[in-house]
């Protein structure tokens, strides 16, 4: 339906989240990752659920919280290779962006929030 996404995962993040599986169905109907194949073991001893674009990319790691416990505060940083289809693509899918801003150095980029705030 809304097709493959015009972003990518440059490196493997982690993201802590409170509520691991809303968060990871947010992750998939919103931005179109599904879950990655991964051979690795969790060593927190917190439930975890690893996402990708696809089996060759890089994945996106949720880590369920433990109760009462804060989230660090981390961003994850998506690439693309057309940054205006990217803003177009994600904000057709009902998620609030930021407009496109330029930093000192050229580099272009936006912001948006996942379903926990992150």
């Amino acid at each position: 339906m809304w097709g493959k996404p015009p972003f990518y995962i440059p490196d493997n993040y982690a993201v802590d989240v409170r509520n691991l599986a809303a968060a990871r169905e947010w992750y998939k109907e919103k931005l179109g990752l599904h879950d990655a194949k991964t051979d690795r073991e969790e060593d927190s001893g917190r439930p975890v659920t690893d996402l990708s674009i696809s089996s060759n990319d890089m994945f996106l790691s949720l880590v369920e919280l433990e109760s009462g416990a804060s989230a660090e505060n981390r961003h994850v940083i998506f690439f693309a290779r057309n940054l205006e289809k990217a803003h177009e693509w994600i904000a057709e899918r009902g998620i609030a962006v930021e407009p496109i801003t330029a930093d000192s150095g050229g580099n272009h980029s936006f912001r948006c929030q996942d379903v926990e705030g992150n």
